[in-house]
């Protein structure tokens, strides 16, 4: 069985809030003590322009699972950043939700259900790179 582990440490010194978060998660399927099995595999996308792009498109994923996605702007700029964001996979492609904006080392790991797609879109024309993965709770097809 297979065994995927997160783990997030956080230290903060600040005199007025001091913080310290220590934990861990074994991702596992939706409902069950099984751990995830698939994987997208990690994915490097290069970007020159501002037009958006998806990085996960939900009919590839089993609906209302317990995926998990992890992305990180892999550029050293602080002035640069990718939108990341869900928008509908059906009528209304166009409909986006945002979901935050990753500057230049930053990252996210968050839970997707498989409902819609992910996109992000980079806020210059500047190369920047995004790196990404997709542990998944059912792979229904992959994309070419």
């Amino acid at each position: 069985m297979a065994t995927i582990n997160a783990t997030i440490s956080v230290n903060s010194d600040i005199l007025s809030y001091p913080v310290r978060i220590n934990k861990s998660m074994t991702m596992k399927k939706a409902g069950s003590c099984h751990g995830l099995e698939e994987t997208t595999g990690l994915r490097a996308k290069k970007f020159t322009s501002t037009d958006d792009a998806v990085i996960v498109e939900h009919n590839e994923l089993t609906d209302d699972k317990a995926h998990k996605l992890y992305i990180r702007n892999t550029s050293a700029s602080k002035a640069n950043f990718f939108y990341v964001s869900y928008h509908a996979s059906t009528a209304d492609a166009t409909t986006t939700e945002p979901i935050g904006k990753l500057y230049g080392g930053d990252w996210m790991l968050m839970p997707y259900d498989g409902n819609v797609n992910i996109s992000v879109a980079s806020s210059t024309s500047e190369t920047q790179v995004l790196e990404y993965m997709l542990f998944a709770d059912g792979i229904v097809a992959a994309a070419g």
